[in-house]
This record gives C-alpha cells, sequence and structure tokens, in this order.
C-alpha cells in the first residue's frame, strides 16, 4: 500500500533518500529529516495498527503475536542486526523493482516476492517490529518498552540501515547511477 498510495516507509527511504544524497540531490540534513519523520510517523501508525487490532480482537486470542515478540527480543545484538540488514536488502529490492513498474499489478508482483521471502526466512523489518512488539506487549507479553527498543528496534533499525543503504543503493548506485563518479 505505501508504494501505491505514495506513503513514506522508513526502511524504504534509507535506500531512496541515501541515493538522492550520494547524487547531490538532497543533503544529509534532508536524509537525517526524512528518516526522522518517517521513522517517528511510521512508529505512531504501528502503534496506533496495534492498539486498534487489539482492542478490536480481529486477531483473536492467538498466541502468536507473544510468542514472535518474545523471540524478537531474544536475539542477540548481532543476530538482530544481520537480520535487519538482510531484511532491508529484499525490502528495498522490492522497492527498487516496483519503481521501474507503471501498473498495479506490476508493482504488487515486484514486492510480491521479496516480501514473502522476508516474511517466511523470518528477518525483523523495524517497522513491522514497531507494530507486532507492542501488539504482544498488549497481549501480556513480559517485554518493557526498554526491551523492545535494545533487544529489537535499535540494532534491526541499523542492520536496516545498512541493508538498504549499503546493499542495495550503493551497488545499484555505483553501478547504474552517478556515485563515486567525477564531474568532467
Amino acid at each position: 500500500m505505501t508504494l501505491v498510495t505514495g506513503g513514506e516507509l522508513f526502511t524504504g527511504n534509507t535506500a531512496l533518500v541515501t541515493a538522492a544524497v550520494a547524487e547531490g540531490k538532497a543533503t544529509k540534513q534532508d536524509l537525517a529529516k526524512n528518516w526522522i519523520a518517517s521513522y517517528a510517523g511510521n512508529f505512531v501508525g504501528s502503534l496506533l495498527l496495534a492498539y486498534l487490532a487489539f482492542k478490536s480482537g480481529t486477531l483473536g486470542d492467538a498466541p502468536a503475536a507473544v510468542a514472535v515478540a518474545t523471540a524478537k527480543c531474544s536475539l542477540p545484538f548481532d543476530v538482530a542486526f544481520v537480520r535487519g540488514i538482510l531484511c532491508n536488502w529484499l525490502v528495498c529490492m522490492a522497492v527498487y523493482m516496483a519503481s521501474g513498474c507503471t501498473s498495479l499489478v506490476g508493482k504488487m508482483t515486484a514486492v510480491w516476492f521479496p516480501i514473502s521471502a522476508f516474511v517466511a526466512l523470518g528477518l525483523d523489518h523495524s517497522v513491522a517490529n514497531m507494530f507486532m512488539i507492542p501488539l504482544a506487549i498488549l497481549r501480556g507479553a513480559e517485554i518493557t518498552v526498554k526491551d523492545m527498543f535494545v533487544k529489537n528496534l535499535i540494532p534491526v533499525t541499523l542492520g536496516n540501515i545498512v541493508g538498504g543503504a549499503f546493499f542495495v543503493m550503493a551497488p545499484f548506485g555505483t553501478t547504474f547511477g552517478k556515485w563515486f563518479k567525477k564531474e568532467e
């Protein structure tokens, strides 16, 4: 939905806005502003959605959210970081591929496989975790707000940044863009 509606998703912006800075189309200040605003907006939206899902009972009493969130907050820092890299590598490839599509069906097809892969592999997406972990907390998971940030969101977010900026946009920007090319 985000790609089709033109919304801002922090994880995609780690690649797209980084590319704009590297090509001189945006400043580092623009990058910081975008990342902070999109991260905060995604966090607030995720909290609201988690609360609404909890209050509506639409997901029933299934224990999955608690089990998944507890496992995500039990990972060593380096594992969460690497899962964040791998996840956003796939997510940003989906964004990159969808950007080359003009039809809704094309965009849907472009994002389907990479997103399905990150979910199936159990990788960590900071924005998805902004929903899942608070939902689990509302459902009684023994996770503190500090645990959510220190044990998950910080390492996963850092990994998402590396995945988007260095594993997707750096190679594509160097190969197809104007990264690291001297003006003649």
